[in-house]
């Protein structure tokens, strides 16, 4: 027979899943032991929030789930921000928390949080572990994490209770949404057959099944723009000529440009959570992913829950004419309008977001792994980015959680060995400062680029939009080389474009972690205000 911590393991290595990012307290002892006699490697971070962050970007670099662990009352509340980052973010992660005693809990209220009805509302299921329920519960769990729209799910479990036997119970699992209905295939090809500027919007939902073959072939077909969001980056190539850019940072990122003018709407794996605009086009929609349209419901031709590789094979050959003016046309003639609008010069001393992407994107391979934080700089990045191949770019977008880059990029050097760019922002860094100690303790090969501004650029950009002062928006920054030296990290401080190149040079070379202090004027994002 086994203890509850036991089967909670072996589930967990049964799932596939062989690492836990977390932070735990003595609560936790028997489900940890548990864990590390499965052979289960143990991540410890510096906050809970940092290791949701972490199993997000596992699971969707691997297209399985992450698995985060933290004590009881403080250390589940402080993972209350990563857990919601995974709800709106769509990420398929099991967070793992410790509990009061039962026993004690009518007389005993020390740290004990009713923790199913704080995480209600950011998971798609909530449950404590018992004797008598667990085998089902976790069951359950793991598979919820994945069925319809993915997300988070949370169980906790009791220290008191985790070296209890399991009572045996019936195996069963509570039922879950039903299986995709076939998809009308005739009312799709009727409805591209007279369409003249089809276009195609991409989603986080592409994820992981990854259709992107499908995805290019019905584009040919179609001679459509593809439109991506920025948890879809790369599903199409930038370097393609049906490219047309991404949407979803502001209410005018330009490709809403070509949205405005198609007159049929493909919809793959689309997610309305990645949009600051509120999405309002009647323009006839297919809409394919493997969840319903809902939460919240968009206007919609046909709707098809059901695989999106295997839907668009099913569909083959689609008979629709493209307008000449439309498609690559179109989009080289956008492109060009786009490359025509020049970027304010940087000041002296410091280097425009526009030269420092530049330098990163020339001596970077194609499958570079790139993660950026939150904040003026992710909306620069998400927008002009040239991203070449697909889920290698890793944002918070529906939470835009900021302290997400740096714990991001962790995870991703972590799990593929590779080296990894994250851009984030001096105050997003500060948040997470303390993850820099795993760099250089597992080896990792990130270059953690900080965009030094002292300031929170995209909140003071909108009060001197509305005439306002600068208040509670700047701030002084560290000595960042004094902060590498201390986690012992390389340094390189940039404020010119050989700078860049420099520091970026000697990152490959090295093949350690570098802290790249880029001097940046942030009169170049396009959320800034420009001073004449």
């Amino acid at each position: 027979m086994q203890t509850i911590a036991e089967c909670l393991s072996q589930q967990l290595v049964e799932a596939g899943l062989r690492r836990v990012y977390g932070l735990p307290g003595g609560e936790n002892v028997e489900a940890l032991d548990a864990m590390w006699r499965r052979g289960i490697e143990f991540i410890l971070v510096a906050n809970e929030n940092s290791a949701c962050y972490m199993a997000a970007t596992e699971a969707r670099l691997t297209g399985g789930i992450g698995v985060a662990l933290t004590t009881l009352g403080p250390g589940a509340t402080n993972a209350c921000a990563g857990l919601a980052h995974a709800h709106l973010d769509r990420a398929p992660i099991v967070l793992i928390t410790a509990a009061a005693d039962p026993v004690l809990r009518d007389r005993h209220s020390h740290q004990s949080l009713d923790l199913q009805a704080l995480f209600a509302s950011i998971c798609k299921y909530t449950a404590e572990l018992a004797p008598e329920n667990a085998k089902s519960r976790i069951r359950h769990a793991l598979r919820l994490t994945r069925t319809g729209r993915p997300g988070p799910v949370h169980l906790s479990l009791p220290n008191s209770l985790a070296s209890s036997l399991i009572v045996e119970e019936d195996a069963s699992s509570p039922p879950v949404h039903p299986a995709p209905q076939n998809p009308p295939l005739s009312e799709m090809r009727a409805l591209f057959a007279d369409k003249r500027k089809p276009i195609i919007v991409l989603g986080l939902g592409l994820e992981p099944g990854r259709p992107y073959a499908q995805i290019r072939q019905l584009a040919e077909s179609l001679g459509a723009p593809v439109i991506d969001t920025p948890k879809s980056k790369g599903a199409l190539s930038a370097a393609h000529p049906l490219f047309a850019g991404t949407i979803g940072l502001t209410r005018y990122d330009p490709a809403y440009a070509l949205l405005d003018e198609a007159d049929c709407i493909i919809a793959l794996g689309f997610d309305v959570v990645e949009l600051v605009k509120p999405w309002d086009y009647q323009t006839p929609l297919i809409w394919i992913a493997d969840w319903r349209n809902h939460d919240p419901q968009i206007a919609c031709t046909v709707e098809v829950v059901a695989d999106i590789g295997e839907t668009l094979e099913s569909l083959g050959p689609v008979s629709a004419v493209a307008a000449e003016d439309w498609g690559a046309a179109r989009i080289k003639r956008f492109r060009q309008r786009l490359a025509a609008q020049r970027s304010p010069a940087a000041a002296a001393g410091r280097i425009s977001p526009q030269t420092f992407l530049a330098s990163l994107r020339a001596h970077m391979p194609d499958d570079i792994i790139l993660t950026t934080d939150v904040g003026s700089h992710k909306i620069f990045a998400a927008l002009e980015w040239p991203a070449r191949q697909p889920n290698r770019y890793f944002v918070s977008n529906g939470l835009s959680a900021m302290g997400f880059g740096l714990c991001s990029a962790i995870a991703a050097a972590n799990v593929t060995r590779q080296p990894v760019l994250c851009i984030t922002g001096d105050a997003g860094l500060a948040m997470v400062m303390g993850e820099l100690r795993l760099l250089a303790r597992l080896g990792l090969p990130v270059l953690v680029a900080v965009m030094n501004d002292s300031a929170l650029d995209l909140i003071r950009s909108a009060q001197l939009q509305r005439g306002k002062a600068a208040v509670g928006t700047e701030f002084a920054n560290p000595d960042y080389r004094q902060i590498a030296a201390a986690f012992g990290l390389a340094y390189h401080r940039a404020v010119s474009r050989a700078g860049c190149n420099a520091g970026i040079q000697a990152w490959l070379e090295q093949g350690t972690a570098m802290l790249l202090d880029v001097m940046l004027d942030p009169a170049g994002y396009p959320t800034s205000v420009r001073h004449s």
